[in-house]
């Protein structure tokens, strides 16, 4: 367009110049005032006149068209250099119009823009990174020796190294719940051994709810075929020369189905594992609490593992202390804890926490510095909880918020700079409204095309079929509840930012 209109602006130029005898209107017509003025003078038969007000006249004309020509190049000039700037504008505006169009892909929930956002998230919600580490470094320290001193009074399952996962360790905890999540892997004393059995149950026909049986069974295969291992053998005089310790292997056999693995099978089963390892935990306190200058308690909620650290001057700190299994020897967790029904005593839940914090972290390499993806989950976080205080739990947890992060992190179109940050809120928004009317929100590393292998989630998952986070949806009152939760959430949102930003100010 602006091409087209600077030759346009050319043309004209060069056929007024051609024509200067028709200058625009509003400059006086001195040629033909000249003429007239000459004609008189003619009429008056003055030569020696007449001769010298034609040359004059001549001069004049000739610098009265020097001056047209300037107009018109000015003019036609001022032009040109007005469109090439307005060219570069419309581009710029086409630019910002389609990453606005992107930033609107989805419907508008929420009316708040990123300067608000940024302001709530500052003054409301950021954590103090040395709180975070001063946290992580106390509980660990803490951890540690509790861990130390069960190992010391003697345990029926052993204990690995325990490693820290959750929210403050992917730094998105918030204000409101800075809470340490700890996971202590359990193994089997020798010469026992899990075997693990990945049971995958179909639910629909494009996902799969996986969980894992977890075997005890013997270390060492010959004890299977040894003819002493055989019960029809009653006689307590046999004395099998390769195990001579027979019958305290039976006795320690019989001891740990009894107590860790369902009745009457070689299953660990959950229940028991948690009572066992909240006895230890307890035991373990006992033996160090006079080196401490606070209580532990241990909470009552649906976790077991919930504990809380209350100090003298009333400062509380709450981690969460959590036995898992490692399936084989990958980063995948099977917890004894699940908010789903669906899951039997010996049906252990997968958990892949460690897989999630590894894509974060691969994923924020590769964003700006300043990205608001972080900052966004918070936000969603601490709006979340504070709607659970009004109303009540309900079927939707932290854990969604984040997977929803991370479906569209993965979505390597969408700009996370601090100024798309309202975007890329009312997004998330609108994915997590959609995804809780289909009732189906896929776990964003699960048969996932798109995650990167360099993670290293096992083959298993990588490739299997998408796991639905919704499926506990599928009950109608629980559904009902966290639509309405999520619903009021929205409304209130705008109302709860202002207001508690204001109340942030004055105090």
């Amino acid at each position: 367009f602006t091409h087209r209109m600077e030759d346009t602006l050319l043309k004209v130029f060069v056929v007024v110049a051609a024509h200067p005898e028709k200058p625009q209107a509003g400059w006086t017509d001195t040629h033909h005032e000249h003429q007239v003025d000459q004609g008189l003078f003619i009429d008056q038969k003055i030569p020696t006149s007449s001769q010298r007000l034609t040359t004059i006249t001549q001069e004049k004309q000739s610098s009265d068209q020097e001056d047209t020509y300037s107009w018109y190049l000015w003019k036609t000039l001022s032009l040109i250099s007005f469109f090439r700037i307005l060219k570069k504008f419309l581009r710029k505006g086409s630019k910002l119009q389609s990453k606005m169009l992107r930033c609107l892909n989805m419907s508008q929930v929420s009316d708040l823009d990123s300067k608000t956002l940024i302001s709530f998230h500052n003054q409301c919600i950021l954590v103090p990174p040395s709180h975070s580490w001063q946290t992580c470094e106390f509980v660990e320290g803490f951890v540690n020796d509790l861990l130390e001193a069960v190992r010391t009074t003697g345990s029926d399952m052993e204990i690995e190294d325990f490693i820290g996962v959750g929210s403050l360790y992917e730094q998105w905890a918030t204000r409101k719940s800075i809470v340490c999540d700890i996971h202590v892997p359990v193994i089997p004393p020798k010469p026992y051994s899990f075997e693990f059995e990945l049971l995958k149950e179909s639910r629909g026909s494009s996902t799969i709810q996986y969980c894992c049986r977890v075997k005890t069974t013997k270390g060492n295969a010959s004890l299977a075929i040894c003819p002493c291992s055989n019960s029809n053998l009653d006689d307590d005089d046999t004395l099998c020369l390769l195990h001579p310790d027979k019958k305290e292997d039976h006795v320690t056999e019989k001891y740990i189905n009894d107590f860790l693995c369902q009745e009457n099978s070689s299953y660990l089963a959950k229940t028991h594992v948690v009572k066992w390892f909240k006895t230890a935990v307890r035991k373990a306190w006992d033996e160090i609490s006079h080196k401490y200058e606070f209580d532990l308690l241990f909470q009552n909620r649906e976790n077991p593992g919930s504990l809380k650290v209350r100090f003298r001057s009333g400062r509380v700190i709450l981690f969460n202390l959590t036995p898992v299994v490692r399936f084989k020897d990958s980063e995948v967790h099977l917890i004894p804890y699940s908010s789903s029904a669906i899951f039997s005593d010996t049906h252990w839940p997968v958990c892949f926490t460690r897989y999630e914090n590894a894509l974060l972290q691969h994923i924020t390499k590769t964003l700006p510095y300043n990205a608001c993806h972080i900052q966004c989950l918070q936000i969603l976080s601490f709006l979340h909880k504070y709607q659970t205080g009004l109303t009540g739990p309900c079927g939707l947890t932290n854990y969604h918020l984040k997977n929803a992060v991370l479906h569209l992190l993965v979505n390597k179109t969408l700009s996370w700079d601090p100024e798309q940050m309202a975007c890329r809120h009312n997004d998330l928004l609108t994915f997590l409204q959609q995804k809780l009317k289909a009732k189906s929100l896929n776990h964003a590393l699960v048969g996932n095309p798109l995650i990167p292998s360099e993670i290293g989630l096992p083959e298993e998952f990588r490739v299997g079929k998408p796991v639905n986070l919704f499926l506990p949806l599928s009950n109608e009152e629980m559904y009902l509840k966290t639509n309405r939760h999520l619903l009021e959430m929205i409304r209130n949102m705008p109302v709860l930012i202002y207001e508690y930003g204001s109340m942030r100010n004055i105090l």
